[in-house]
């Protein structure tokens, strides 16, 4: 009875935590992923036991709480390009995952990722959707075999099953397109889409 009082504790803890996240984020109009998103990239986390992690465009650290939370011996990599986004994550994952190796850098993370020093079983991608066949073809030399790269907004509020886009949406809804072209019709990618949130894309990367 102990254990499961415990867990109630915890699990109603978690619960005001991710409701307070939610609602700052709303209130500074930070966009960050859906909660489903969130438990389906723990979820990963845990059954896949990743050893670096990279996320690209980890925001306010909503995401990121997720990606770390179950990670044991490995390290996790953040970019953003928000400076003030950035801090804000930093003290939020400092002070829940004190023990936890991470980093966050601010900048752009098509620069960033070639210098980076390791590379990565797990990436997690919820950047600039226009340019993630550019974040794709970045990270080719980064992964290491059998990595398991995460796309968010992958259905873009279904707009990518229309014809036509029009408007501010133009640029992301091709640049998904063809995110999505490169994962399918390339021999070192394996590529599954799921309808959670607004549609994710997991994709393993074969080494050749």
């Amino acid at each position: 009875m102990l254990a499961l009082a415990g867990l109630k504790k915890n699990t109603a803890l978690e619960k005001k935590l991710l409701a307070g996240l939610q609602k700052e984020a709303a209130f500074k109009k930070i966009p960050i992923i859906d909660e489903s998103v969130g438990r389906f990239l723990e979820l990963i986390c845990l059954l896949t036991g990743p050893k670096n992690i990279l996320e690209i465009g980890c925001g306010s650290g909503f995401s990121s709480y997720f990606l770390i939370k179950n990670l044991k011996d490995g390290r996790y990599t953040g970019i953003d390009l928000n400076k003030q986004r950035v801090k804000r994550a930093e003290r939020f994952i400092r002070s829940k995952f004190p023990k936890k190796q991470f980093k966050i850098l601010v900048g752009n993370a098509l620069k960033l990722i070639p210098g980076l020093q390791y590379n990565f079983d797990l990436v997690f991608i919820d950047g600039a959707k226009y340019e993630y066949p550019k974040y794709i073809k970045t990270l080719e030399n980064k992964l290491e075999s059998g990595a398991l790269i995460i796309a968010d907004n992958i259905f873009y509020k279904n707009k990518i099953f229309i014809k036509e886009t029009t408007g501010h949406d133009l640029n992301s809804v091709k640049g998904i397109k063809e995110y999505i072209r490169y994962i399918t019709n390339s021999s070192s990618f394996s590529s599954y889409f799921f309808d959670v949130g607004d549609g994710i894309s997991i994709t393993r990367f074969i080494k050749k």
